[in-house]
């Protein structure tokens, strides 16, 4: 997801994570599910989960975001997020995303067609490249390919760089309308992420 204009404590963009590296697991078998508690200032605000489903070529990605800030008990903010990627090798097929901030519904829809991705979102219609990739913080060999937004659709332009960590893992980082990292294992599974919130809070993301 891309928190975009989501939770207005949050960065843009990178929630949505998948760890899937075709040599990191058996032929024709999905990745694991993973699950993360979202974490601001030390209080869980909420849940990040991500299931796979494998079936006639494709890997089909379905992920859940589910925010709730509340102060003094009372709910200030809500945010879910249902998006949903399938792939064929590496290349997109179709992607789907619906968002609820706040009663607030956030539609967008990107499909293989004609050589290219055909996009339609809120921030209008696009024609990409047929290599192009919803901007999920899953596959980092995605970063160095055309990104749109994968809740409004419109194309993002960001700056990466990457450094070592303990045990053969990377950090990655994303600067521009992006500000974040992520963290992967040697066998380039999801481990983390972090960003700076509108606020100054740092937020992020802890498996669960």
């Amino acid at each position: 997801m891309t928190f975009a204009d989501g939770l207005p404590i949050l960065g843009r963009r990178g929630l949505l994570a998948l760890p899937l590296l075709a040599a990191a697991r058996p032929a024709g078998a999905a990745p694991a599910p993973l699950r993360f508690r979202v974490m601001r200032q030390g209080s869980e605000i909420g849940s990040h989960r991500v299931t796979f489903a494998e079936a006639g070529g494709l890997l089909t990605a379905r992920t859940e975001v589910e925010i709730a800030v509340r102060l003094l008990g009372v709910t200030v903010f809500r945010l879910s997020h249902r998006f949903e990627e399938s792939w064929s090798g590496d290349r997109l097929r179709l992607a789907t995303s619906r968002r609820d901030r706040n009663g607030t519904v956030t539609e967008m829809r990107a499909e293989a067609a004609g050589g290219a991705i055909q996009v339609q979102g809120t921030a209008g219609a696009y024609r990409l490249p047929a290599e192009a990739a919803p901007l999920s913080w899953w596959d980092p060999r995605h970063f160095t390919r055309p990104l749109f937004d994968n809740e409004t659709g419109e194309p993002v332009t960001l700056s990466w760089s990457r450094s070592p960590l303990p045990g053969g893992g990377v950090l990655w980082r994303a600067r521009g309308k992006e500000e974040s990292e992520g963290s992967y294992a040697a066998d380039g599974t999801w481990t983390g992420w972090r960003t700076k919130a509108e606020d100054g809070s740092i937020v992020t993301f802890e498996r669960a």
